[in-house]
């Protein structure tokens, strides 16, 4: 996140501010809780930064319902601290020792600001360092331990049949809504035609996690580390002037197992480059700082025939409603896309595994057949 702050007059920032956040105090809001006087805001990704007095800082907006998940952050950020590693911002607390504050329209959290670079992962041959720093990552995460009101909101760990199946059942009532709909709109109409290659696709991933040994299996691989980022993109990562690699944007963290992450860096990986030799550089340069078990690579395989981008992009558009009616169907054929263009890997991930590790998982058949 290393920019440039333009100079900006005090009055031109604050109407700035207000139209970014809706808020119209917000600066005295800060100088409340924080005692930090603004100089300048600009809008970087999905945050502000703010110039101040005492340096710089990000401001993000905490989602509804997720107040405790920073918690989550702190305890998570500190255990890694002290395992040596200084990849995670810590939250900074108000006076009163709270990690959030409201404002009048949104809760937000004020963190340190972290300057590095966000490269091009393609053209500049990121996928390996990004790996290995994803496994420094899970590995120091391993012993973490949060209090016990943090566990109960985000334990992923062991749960997967159960979350899958809540969500197969969530598919289900937006499919029958939908269809009930008394005004159906070209995306109701879409995600209508779309919707048998969800379910199918849930129940393969379900099928596929009980044949590899289910929430067993999971619990065996907790040794490679407690906690999942599972929103890495280019955007989320960082390079500092050192060539350190940070990662970013913490809001959607987990407890949960590595398998969970090198899945989605893998989908990431193929949806950017769709051939397999990104998925060859990640798991390699991974198992270079750790060695992946035998059961990985079945729940990493589980992991890549869970539709989780398609069931989310569901999600925003009809529980949440996030995303723009005028923008809903383009979001959902985009994504779409992407699940079919990932086929490509389905198929070819179990030989590929076979051939580079000399691990056998099953393959699913129907997949095979669909050449």
């Amino acid at each position: 996140m290393l920019t440039e702050v333009r100079d900006q007059p005090m009055d031109d920032w604050e109407m700035e501010m207000k139209r970014w956040t809706g808020e119209p105090h917000l600066s005295g809001v800060l100088y409340h809780h924080y005692g930090i006087r603004l100089q300048e805001v600009q809008p970087v990704g999905g945050l502000l930064c703010l110039n101040t007095e005492k340096g710089r800082y990000g401001l993000k907006r905490v989602r509804p319902g997720d107040t405790l998940r920073w918690q989550l952050i702190q305890e998570l950020a500190r255990h890694i601290s002290e395992a040596g590693d200084h990849r995670i911002p810590i939250p900074v607390p108000t006076r009163r020792g709270q990690l959030t504050f409201a404002g009048m329209k949104n809760r937000y959290v004020l963190l340190p600001w972290m300057d590095g670079r966000i490269r091009d992962w393609n053209r500049e041959k990121c996928w390996p360092g990004v790996a290995r720093a994803l496994a420094r990552l899970h590995t120091a995460s391993r012993g973490f331990s949060p209090s016990r009101v943090v566990a109960g909101a985000y334990t992923h760990t062991g749960k997967w049949e159960k979350i899958w199946k809540g969500l197969a059942r969530q598919v289900r009532v937006l499919k029958v809504s939908a269809d009930m709909s008394g005004e159906i709109t070209p995306v109701d109409r879409y995600w209508l035609k779309h919707c048998s290659y969800t379910e199918g696709m849930l129940e393969t991933a379900i099928r596929y996690l009980e044949k590899v040994g289910g929430d067993r299996s999971v619990q065996e691989t907790r040794i490679g580390g407690e906690i999942c980022h599972c929103n890495l993109h280019r955007r989320n990562v960082l390079w500092d002037g050192r060539g350190g690699i940070h990662f970013i944007d913490w809001n959607r963290a987990v407890l949960d197992v590595r398998s969970r992450d090198l899945a989605r860096l893998i989908l990431y990986a193929y949806g950017r480059t769709g051939s397999g030799e990104a998925v060859h550089s990640i798991l390699h340069a991974y198992q270079e700082e750790v060695p992946l078990k035998e059961e990985d690579y079945g729940l990493i395989y589980a992991q890549l025939l869970f539709p989780q981008r398609l069931i989310r992009s569901l999600q925003r558009i009809y529980q949440e409603r996030t995303i723009p009616a005028d923008q809903a169907l383009g979001h959902l054929v985009a994504t779409v896309d992407l699940e079919e263009k990932k086929r490509g890997l389905l198929r070819e991930f179990p030989g590929q595994i076979q051939r580079e590790f000399q691990v056998k998982i099953p393959g699913v058949d129907w997949l095979q057949r669909d050449r």
